[in-house]
């Protein structure tokens, strides 16, 4: 049974957040983004974690565009993107821990994309 398309824009936007918490986590992990295959696997993750439904167009666009705002963000931030900082984004359970104050930055930067772009 599959989910039905269910995500509004602030679920949109967590999930983009997610996407670019992930990117910038493998980056820091490995040096690398993440895979097309962890993409999918993340964003699997997180839409049944959520209970989240999202037609490929909708995940692929979120996907890219994750990976996008990550590599802006590790530009933007520099040094300041640590691996200690990063971890710092997710709480034991995988999910974006809202107590950090970097990811309500990643997820309201995301939120303003979305809508500055059209998304919603």
């Amino acid at each position: 049974m599959s989910n039905p398309l269910n995500l509004d824009l602030r679920a949109r936007a967590e999930l983009l957040g997610y996407l670019v918490a992930s990117n910038l986590l493998a980056r820091q992990m490995t040096g690398e983004w993440l895979s097309v295959e962890h993409v999918v696997e993340s964003t699997t993750l997180w839409l049944r974690t959520n209970g989240g439904g999202a037609d490929v167009m909708q995940r692929v666009m979120l996907a890219a565009r994750a990976h996008d705002i990550a590599r802006h963000l590790e530009r933007t931030l520099g040094a300041a993107v640590t691996p200690k900082l990063v971890k710092a984004l997710f709480c034991e359970n995988l999910r974006l821990d809202f107590r950090s104050p970097v990811a309500r930055d990643i997820y309201q930067h995301c939120l303003t994309h979305l809508v500055d772009s059209g998304c919603f």
